[in-house]
């Protein structure tokens, strides 16, 4: 594995304090970066090795199946000019511009090169005129715009063969996805605005910000018919609406000479909205588990990013009630995926704490999440498999008394809740059984619905005590300058969390487009670590 990242940058700053009179100071900035990555790998896999030490392909012990080896291939360069203007007025009012141009190889030549400008503007409201409240000390009101542009991964231009083998014969296979014809970069408008607040000279700190984000000319996979010979299209289309806030607080209750008490919180909250998906394409997927025989992540124009899809029931016009069939052991449900859920949270926030005492330290941070739903795919496959405690109920005899085919009669009967065709509640009672499979859902062409659940936790994400070494014993080592000792506990537990079975709320299969969907996730992993920093 060959791989080489070279970074190449310049910048010439030029700042002058005072311009017209002392009223304005101004600085400048041009500048510009070479980035270029290359990378070359081969890979294999064989079976038992002759010689654990020898990394060679011919280095495997059964000659019957030959290792074909694969390759890895990464070429991108990125050149690009910058320039900056900072202008001040009294260092009470603030503005600062910015423009960038890129130059990437992963476009095409004529559309390869693109601009994007910034700026914004900060005003220190309570510097500029007095504000006749004695308890607020600062006051800071600020607004900017930007632009962003990215580009794409290389070798997406043009086809690209994938080749192996078959019969013992070399092969090669078109991509599954048609490569643009003028691409060019995706895009992004943004608007920020937000206050800064001291009160209590600076005792209580303030801070909230409200952001807009425009992006278009995404660059996407469009799927497309298995007619046309490949799964999918890259475009550029697509339009996203994001937009949310963000407050952090900050509190020093007591502050003596060798005692401090400080606390802070943050919360924070975001919203995607699907505003257009381009021409030809109603549904876009972005993730998924077990195919079509499981729940996915997909987005339409119009909904929230984050939207779960899956099999739902199918309910009554009038009551609103799962419609069940005649025997009531089964529900109807779509025969599409249809949503069913939405992964993004109502918010996420965090609480800490900084106590000092002399030499010293204690630090603690909780974090949250805050609604939002997840597919628990443990969860379900747990009910199918009576591995679930919610299972133990009826089977330990605790159900409705039910007659089995044999005319056994025992405590083990459910009523499915919902109603017929016509409207007409369920009475029925069946085995336990059909409360858990396949009502329950879990792999294959079930119901999806009973596994959304609401996601939500606080977690004891951190706490760490430091000790600094005071001045007088470092002295007399004669050795350090600085020496610290800590203790550190992360991920310690959950305060609260909603999903039941302990299954890990952080355990979604990825961190992407896959939040959201969760099946056979690990357990969270507690760590206590014990750390000494030293300087000579």
């Amino acid at each position: 594995d060959r791989n080489k990242v070279l970074n190449n940058e310049f910048l010439i700053t030029a700042h002058k304090k005072s311009l017209f009179g002392r009223a304005i100071g101004a600085s400048f900035s041009v500048g510009g970066t070479q980035w270029q990555r290359s990378r070359y790998a081969i890979k294999g896999s064989t079976t038992e090795w002759i010689n654990p030490w020898l990394f060679t392909f011919n280095n495997y012990k059964e000659r019957i199946n030959v290792p074909i080896p694969s390759e890895f291939r990464f070429d991108k360069k990125i050149n690009s000019i910058y320039g900056f203007l900072n202008l001040n007025f009294q260092d009470v009012l603030f503005l600062e511009l910015s423009g960038r141009n890129d130059w990437s190889s992963a476009l095409p030549i004529n559309n390869n090169s693109y601009f994007y400008p910034s700026a914004s503007m900060s005003f220190i409201l309570s510097e500029a005129i007095d504000l006749k409240v004695p308890w607020i000390n600062f006051l800071k009101l600020r607004a900017a715009y930007a632009e962003t542009a990215t580009d794409t991964d290389p070798f997406a231009l043009d086809f690209t063969y994938s080749t192996g083998d078959f019969g013992g014969s070399q092969t090669a296979t078109l991509p599954t996805i048609i490569p643009p014809l003028e691409l060019k970069p995706q895009l992004a408008n943004s608007y920020e605005a937000g206050m800064s607040l001291g009160l209590f000279n600076d005792k209580v700190q303030l801070d909230i910000t409200y952001y807009q984000i425009w992006s278009f000319a995404q660059i996407l996979d469009s799927p497309l018919p298995a007619s046309s010979g490949a799964n999918f299209i890259k475009i550029n289309t697509g339009e996203i609406q994001n937009q949310g806030f963000e407050g952090t607080l900050d509190i020093t209750i007591l502050q003596k000479k060798d005692f401090y008490w400080q606390t802070g919180f943050n919360i924070s909250r975001n919203r995607n909205k699907i505003i257009s998906l381009g021409d030809g394409a109603e549904i876009l997927q972005l993730a998924d588990i077990w195919g079509l025989n499981g729940p996915a992540i997909a987005v339409r124009e119009g909904e929230d990013y984050g939207t779960i899809v899956g099999y739902d029931y199918i309910y009554h016009e009038e009551t609103g009630q799962p419609i069940l069939n005649e025997a009531g052991t089964h529900y109807l449900f779509t025969e599409n995926q249809v949503p069913v859920g939405n992964a993004s949270p109502n918010f996420t926030g965090g609480w800490n704490m900084r106590l000092g005492y002399k030499n010293f330290n204690l630090t603690t941070l909780v974090d949250t999440k805050w609604g939002g739903d997840i597919y628990a795919g443990s969860y379900v496959i747990g009910l199918q498999t009576g591995q679930s405690p919610e299972t133990l109920l009826e089977r330990n005899g605790g159900g409705l008394e039910y007659t089995d085919p044999e005319g056994n009669v025992r405590n083990i009967g459910v009523i499915l809740d919902g109603v017929y065709a016509d409207g007409t509640p369920n009475d029925k009672v069946v085995h336990y059984y059909f409360k858990y499979v396949p009502n329950a859902g879990g792999w294959g062409r079930f119901l999806t619905t009973p596994g959304i659940l609401e996601n939500s936790w606080v977690k004891l994400r951190e706490v760490a005590l430091t000790y600094d070494f005071p001045e007088s014993v470092l002295k007399k080592s004669k050795v350090f300058q600085n020496l610290t000792a800590s203790i550190v506990g992360r991920d310690l537990f959950y305060l609260y969390a909603s999903l039941p079975d302990n299954i890990n709320p952080e355990g979604a299969n990825g961190s992407g487009n896959a939040q959201g969907l969760e099946w056979a996730s690990f357990p969270s992993m507690r760590s206590i670590s014990f750390n000494v920093k030293a300087t000579f």
